[in-house]
């Protein structure tokens, strides 16, 4: 009996359980689980890699002559003068006084600065005084040659009536002849020490530095105490010189034109100019010269266009944009009102509103727009945006509010 309980306790041993019967059944799960995990952080990878954009920036700009005529060529320059001097000493000295600022009004002949003249005003003192000693004695010449002469006239009508001898009489010629060659002298020393007075106040007059012609001063390139001179080096024109002038009624833009090019320009062809100071405001111009040399270093051909009207805005050395056109369409300065586009490819339709991708620190975010007006392939942005905004112009469809973006060169 004991043997048949032995036995009935070994078979129950090797019996299978319903639990272990399920646990059977049961699949394994876990390579779903590892499938699943790399799906999630494959999306979780694609959805924080930066999209790839293409941007542009919203920009002021406006429909000027140059846009309303055809344009030839553009050129980039800068406006001179065309008559212009750096003015300079024309001795050399120690500065004394500088009696111009920049920006006052000058003319020709008008004297800017003086150098220390203690030395010129010296000599034409010595020379004034020299003068008075000549004619002082030019003056007494005068008398002994009157004289002389009196006394030659009487001796010889004495000779002649036999009184005295012939040989008194020709002393008496000879001394006649004497006081007028003392004098001639005296008159050629006079002149002498006039000479040398003009002279004196010629050195004097150098002191004193001028304006060669009306105009305005652009620079002061001397102070007070310098010492300053004619000689000027080759590095720069301003060396030595202690103000520049320039007529501001000449002003002009010169730019230098590539040769390939040069043959659509002719003299008096107009041009529609843009200052970089002034970008809102056209300044109608002609060109006034094309050089008849060409620069073989950079291949290009100097030309100078002129403005057509005055304007106090126009200043030496400004950067200017030079449109030339087909046809002249404004004689008159034109002020463009100033209006932000944007390429009509960043703005979208979305739920009847206007919305663009703005594009900062390297996300991008839906910004709602009011547009205006359509010109080409550019869009009037009322309100929304700044000047010099980035916005998306191409792989906006795929973008999320907040996402980071590459922007592709």
């Amino acid at each position: 009996m004991n043997e048949s309980r032995t036995a009935a306790g070994d078979l129950s041993s090797l019996r299978i359980t319903d639990d272990e019967r399920a646990g059977r059944r049961r699949p394994r799960r876990w390579p779903w689980f590892a499938l699943a995990a790399v799906v999630v952080v494959i999306a979780l990878s694609m959805l924080t890699r930066p999209a790839r954009v293409v941007v542009a920036s919203a920009r002021f700009g406006g429909s000027g002559p140059a846009e309303q005529g055809k344009v030839v060529l553009t050129a980039n320059g800068y406006v001179e003068a065309r008559h212009q001097a750096s003015v300079a000493a024309r001795t050399t000295g120690r500065l004394a006084e500088v009696m111009v600022e920049e920006g006052d009004t000058v003319a020709a002949g008008q004297v800017v600065a003086r150098l220390l003249d203690e030395d010129q005003v010296a000599a034409v003192a010595r020379a004034e005084a020299d003068v008075q000693l000549a004619e002082a004695r030019q003056s007494q010449a005068a008398v002994l040659e009157a004289d002389a002469g009196r006394r030659a006239a009487r001796r010889s009508e004495l000779a002649a009536a036999g009184i005295i001898g012939t040989e008194e009489g020709e002393s008496a010629d000879t001394s006649a002849l004497s006081a007028t060659a003392e004098a001639k002298a005296s008159r050629a020393q006079v002149a002498v020490a006039r000479a040398a007075l003009n002279t004196a106040r010629l050195e004097l007059d150098k002191t004193r530095i001028t304006a060669p012609f009306s105009g305005a001063v652009l620079r002061k390139d001397a102070e007070v105490g310098e010492i300053v001179g004619p000689i000027m080096t080759s590095n720069t024109a301003r060396a030595g010189a202690v103000v520049t002038i320039a007529d501001l009624n000449t002003l002009e833009v010169g730019v230098d034109v590539n040769e390939s090019y040069i043959a659509r320009l002719s003299l008096g062809m107009p041009a529609d100019v843009v200052l970089d100071a002034h970008p809102d405001v056209h300044f109608p111009g002609e060109v006034r010269a094309i050089f008849p040399s060409a620069d073989r270093d950079k291949a290009t051909i100097p030309v100078r266009v002129r403005f057509v009207a005055a304007d106090a805005r126009v200043r030496p050395d400004l950067g200017a944009k030079v449109s030339f056109l087909e046809t002249r369409v404004a004689t008159q300065v034109t002020v463009v009102p100033k209006v932000l586009r944007v390429p009509a490819a960043a703005v979208r339709e979305q739920g009847g509103k206007s919305r663009v991708w703005r594009v900062r620190e390297g996300k991008a975010a839906a910004v709602d727009v009011v547009t205006g007006a359509r010109d080409g392939d550019a869009v009037e942005i009322k309100s929304g945006l700044d000047d010099g905004d980035q916005v998306v112009v191409d792989g906006a469809a795929r973008l999320r509010q907040g996402q980071r973006v590459r922007i592709a060169l």
